[in-house]
């Protein structure tokens, strides 16, 4: 019996102590920026003959102490200004709108964000904003920003989501 529970025991340590390990072992990213989502709308407008536009959205959760200064897409060859908002994941179905948006997102001064906050962050077909000249060469999806005098970090996405169109009236 006593044999029995001691092999039990020591089963049971030789599975925790690597799956512990595991865990803290995990790196965090030094992009500051935990990345929650990225997809893709197309807005059909209602207007005959307008062309539709596709829009992408990032939803993303803020971990740096400081906050981002400006940010930067580098989407399909092209640099974009960014929007960016605080965005509340709407949970109930009922109150997810007609043009199929999941998050509610309201205006946020980029000085009033803080650790732990859920960005929307929306790159700007057409911005007028001039790129800084120490800008770093990003490959294609990469969102590039800087903090309070830090060099340019970057978060590269791999996979954007294409979801529902959004029909205008």
């Amino acid at each position: 019996m006593k044999m029995s529970t001691f092999l039990l025991l020591a089963f049971c340590f030789a599975i925790a102590i690597p799956v512990t390990a595991k865990k803290k072992s995990k790196k965090r990213s030094k992009a500051n920026l935990a990345l929650v989502e990225a997809y893709s709308q197309r807005i059909v407008p209602g207007i005959p003959g307008s062309q539709p536009q596709t829009v992408i959205h990032i939803i993303a959760v803020w971990e740096g102490a400081d906050y981002p200064e400006t940010m930067f897409w580098r989407g399909d060859g092209a640099w974009l200004g960014c929007n960016i908002g605080e965005a509340h994941k709407i949970v109930n179905r009922q109150y997810i709108r007609a043009d199929y948006r999941e998050y509610q997102t309201t205006k946020i001064s980029p000085d009033k964000i803080q650790k732990g906050d859920t960005l929307q962050i929306d790159p700007l077909p057409g911005g007028k904003l001039p790129l800084p000249a120490d800008m770093p060469n990003a490959a294609q999806n990469t969102l590039v920003f800087k903090i309070g005098g830090s060099k340019w970090l970057s978060l590269h996405i791999d996979t954007i989501v294409k979801k529902h169109d959004i029909v205008k009236p």
